[in-house]
């Protein structure tokens, strides 16, 4: 699924397909992330937390092992489930909130 942003970027994001997959599983997810070339840390959000807006000079992507992770970027906003994937260019401003009353296991990664 592609959004578009304020400045016609589109926002990419990768829902897991277990038939293209296989099972999710969050070492399944980091390989997922090293084939599209970043670099995976796993982070726990928990629930209620906010991370202020920042703005980083490398491309990264958000992926979602457990719960739901709202990501915006820039002026666009996606909720993430299981699986789901999400690029934020380089020099865009992004923002994430987990969703709904359960800590969210995510994985942030930095591309290559």
């Amino acid at each position: 699924m592609k959004l578009r942003d304020r400045m016609g970027l589109l926002l990419q994001v990768d829902r897991w397909d277990q038939r293209r997959d296989g099972l999710l599983s969050e070492r399944a997810l980091q390989q997922k992330l090293k084939g599209l070339g970043y670099e995976p840390l796993p982070r726990t959000n928990p629930a209620g937390a906010i991370v202020s807006a920042r703005v980083h000079g490398r491309e990264r992507a958000d992926a979602v092992i457990a719960g739901l992770l709202k990501v915006s970027i820039d002026d666009q906003s996606v909720i993430l489930t299981a699986g789901d994937i999400v690029v934020v260019p380089a020099g865009a401003a992004r923002r994430i909130e987990p969703v709904g009353s359960a800590p969210v296991l995510c994985i942030e990664a930095v591309s290559r």
